[in-house]
Parts: structure tokens; C-alpha cells; sequence
């Protein structure tokens, strides 16, 4: 092996090793580092939430139906793509125990939101209503079970 290759194995062998230990030490980080880097994503989401919920009030006093759906489909899909950065977020090892229920919870809501967002996509309007309040049944657990473990701005205070 020339030695211009070799340099280049041994700067890769060393780069790989780096980022694995990067990863690995994300991953072992404390679970109230966790706790803040999740109420930090629910947190960025929050003020979107509000604003639409704000438009959507303002669009049901209008009687603009069209307007109050948009904005409900919008906050159908940002709570999918928080719920999804939320679930993929490494849990370290001390948190691993206290977390498997709300993220199961959260997996089983936004498999739920998916099914809603797909019947409202098809145009099924019985089919929107029933995964609706299926999902109505799973938020209240789901918010509670968030706040247990100490991420509020996941739960209770993005109502």
C-alpha cells in the first residue's frame, strides 16, 4: 500500500471513531440534558401552534370554513413533524426506563395522526372523524404521561 493510502485509511479510521464516539456520548448524555433538549423542540413548536390556533378562531368567527381546515391540517402536520423529531431523539441510558411509555404513547399518536391526515387527504369525511377522535382519546394520556417525566413543554403547556 503507497503511503499517500495509508495516510488516508489511518485519517479515516480515526474520523469514523471520532463521530462514533460523538454519537455515543449524545447518547449517553444525562436524561435532564434530554429533558431539555426535548422541551427546546416542543418549545420551537409552540408559538406556530398558538398562531394558528389564534387564525383558526379568527376564521370560525368569520364563518371562513376553508381557512379554519387549512390551518387545522397545518397543526395536524407540525405536531407529526414534532412528534417525529421527538421520537427520533436518542434517549440516554438513565432515561430509557422513564421514557418508554411516553414515547410509546407518542408512537401510537402519531401512527394515529398519519391515519387522520391520510382520511382528510382522501377526502373521507367519516374516516377523518373517526381517526379524529381516536386521536382525541390518546392526547390526553399522552400530554399527561409528558409531563411525568418532566417535559411540560411537550405536554400541559402546549394545550
Amino acid at each position: 500500500m503507497s503511503p499517500v493510502r495509508a495516510r488516508i485509511c489511518v485519517v479515516s479510521a480515526i474520523a469514523v471513531t471520532l463521530v462514533a464516539a460523538a454519537g455515543a456520548a449524545a447518547a449517553d448524555a444525562n436524561f435532564s440534558a434530554y429533558r431539555a433538549h426535548v422541551n427546546g423542540i416542543c418549545r420551537s413548536y409552540t408559538p406556530r401552534f398558538k398562531s394558528l390556533e389564534a387564525d383558526m378562531a379568527k376564521a370560525q368567527r368569520a364563518g371562513n370554513s376553508h381557512r379554519f381546515a387549512e390551518d387545522f391540517g397545518t397543526i395536524l402536520g407540525l405536531s407529526l413533524a414534532q412528534g417525529v423529531r421527538v421520537e427520533k431523539t436518542l434517549v440516554p441510558a438513565d432515561g430509557r426506563a422513564q421514557m418508554a411509555g411516553p414515547l410509546r404513547l407518542l408512537h401510537s399518536a402519531d401512527s394515529q395522526l398519519r391515519r387522520t391526515i391520510a382520511a382528510a387527504s382522501a377526502g373521507d369525511q367519516s374516516g377523518f372523524k373517526s381517526q379524529l377522535t381516536k386521536l382525541s382519546k390518546i392526547s390526553a394520556p399522552l400530554n399527561h404521561s409528558f409531563d411525568a417525566v418532566g417535559l411540560q413543554d411537550c405536554g400541559s403547556r402546549q394545550q
